[in-house]
């Protein structure tokens, strides 16, 4: 019997942005005793503004994630596939540009989950990604930052199992 499950995570991220990313998570998934497949949204914004030759960075991304797990008691393994656009912003003056803004990554997730009751449970996962297009950032014609080849992603959330579909 498959059932349903609505989820929010808030997110740490390292090497997606120029600076260490925060922001959120919200997933539906489809879930069977020992797989599941989800579809996430995730949003992450730089926690610093980077200075780069004295320019103002603002950054930011929303990326669509899908993620197929396997189940074994408490505890999951997943292949995350995740593809979203850098956003960036500074003062207007500045000539700032993405090449390449769009970043695609595929990784392994660990999670485990807690639950408190039959309707509620806390989930904490932590990513490796290797990314495959990899955006830099340029101000005023000059390469300031690239994505590098690896990035992280953690996160601790809560779970809200849905009626059996």
């Amino acid at each position: 019997m498959v059932r349903g499950e609505i989820s929010a995570s808030p997110l740490l991220a390292a090497g997606l942005l120029p600076a260490l990313a925060g922001g959120a998570s919200f997933a539906t998934t489809f879930r069977w005793p020992s797989l599941s497949i989800s579809v996430e949204a995730r949003m992450l914004t730089s926690l610093a503004d980077t200075f780069a030759d004295g320019v103002l960075v603002q950054a930011s991304l929303a990326m669509p994630a899908l993620g197929i797990c396997g189940h074994r008691g408490i505890l999951s393994v997943c292949a995350v596939f995740d593809a979203g656009e850098l956003q960036i912003a500074s003062d207007p003056d500045v000539r700032i540009q993405a090449r390449k803004p769009w970043v695609s990554s595929v990784g392994l997730r660990a999670a485990g989950d807690w639950p408190f009751s039959d309707h509620l449970s806390l989930r904490g996962f932590a990513e490796l990604h290797t990314n495959h297009s990899r955006p830099s950032l340029s101000v005023n014609n000059r390469e300031i930052w690239q994505v590098p080849p690896l990035s992280a992603v953690f996160g601790v959330g809560v779970v809200l199992p849905v009626d059996a579909l």
